[in-house]
């Protein structure tokens, strides 16, 4: 550092010289970060259109707009929900996983179409799981627990009047998740939401009838004012009869599947299957 009549001069700091080398790295490094944000980009996209596949597929089974045993085009399911067909293919990959696709060698994707003993092994599982549940729930905290059933049991005699058989569906089910979660099981939560679809989509199938409809709704009043004066093994032998009932309907058919599906569907518009979602 120089210095001129006593004072300090600063010394000028001048940029150092980048070897090329350097400069190269750089830009690689830059290049390779910006590809890879474009990638995951690409892959965040493919599964978000993956996961819209898979819930307009699910809602459409579990609904009952798609016939169990159906046979399931991937070019028109592409083209009713406006996808490419990868998103569709992923999709049903998931549902397979689920249960509620299967793939036939040589055939193609079909819509699940349980066999009786398939639907009364379900049926059975689910009395174990819901009534253990139930037991559960009602040593951890009642009030709440009441209160919620309370609360759906009002909602269903609300659809009922109002004549909306499907939000009845959907309460029906609700009524029955309730204690599913408040049973502060991890595994019994997760084993039951192995399941839920499949049941959810049988049921739907069971309920098109008031007297089938009327009768589980008296049967959940009946659960409630049970848990409500604290009688719960008698709440749970009403549970227990309850999915009883609903195994010896279900079993009683036997649905159709197989390659022969596929021709009674050739001129299936899926357009109208997911006409109010897409």
């Amino acid at each position: 550092m120089s210095t001129r009549a006593g004072r300090r001069t600063p010394r000028l700091h001048t940029a150092e010289a980048v070897p090329a080398h350097a400069q190269e790295n750089r830009l690689s490094r830059r290049s390779t970060n910006g590809a890879s944000a474009e990638g995951a980009s690409r892959t965040g996209s493919a599964v978000k259109l993956t996961q819209i596949a898979y819930q307009k597929i699910l809602r459409a089974i579990v609904d009952g707009r798609l016939d169990l045993g159906e046979a399931l085009s991937e070019n028109d399911l592409a083209g009713a929900l406006r996808l490419s067909k990868a998103p569709i293919r992923e999709s049903l990959s998931e549902l397979r996983l689920k249960g509620l696709v299967v793939v036939v060698p040589q055939s193609g994707s079909y819509v699940f179409s349980p066999l009786p003993e398939e639907i009364a092994e379900l049926c059975d599982f689910r009395s174990l799981l819901e009534t253990r549940a139930l037991r559960a729930s009602m040593e951890i905290d009642p009030k709440k627990l009441i209160a919620e059933l309370r609360g759906i049991v009002r909602e269903i005699s609300r659809a009922s009047r109002a004549g909306d058989i499907f939000q009845s569906k959907r309460l029906d089910t609700e009524f029955h998740h309730t204690f599913i979660r408040h049973c502060g099981n991890r595994y019994l939560i997760q084993s039951y939401a192995n399941i839920r679809d499949m049941a959810e989509a049988l049921l739907h199938r069971f309920m098109d009838t008031a007297i089938y409809r009327n009768r589980a709704h008296d049967e959940h009043q009946k659960m409630v004012d049970l848990l409500a004066s604290n009688r719960v093994s008698q709440a749970i032998d009403v549970l227990e009869e309850h999915i009883a009932r609903t195994k010896h309907f279900q079993t009683r058919v036997t649905w159709p599947s197989g390659r022969q599906r596929r021709r009674d569907y050739k001129f299936r518009d899926y357009s109208r299957v997911f006409g109010e979602e897409v």
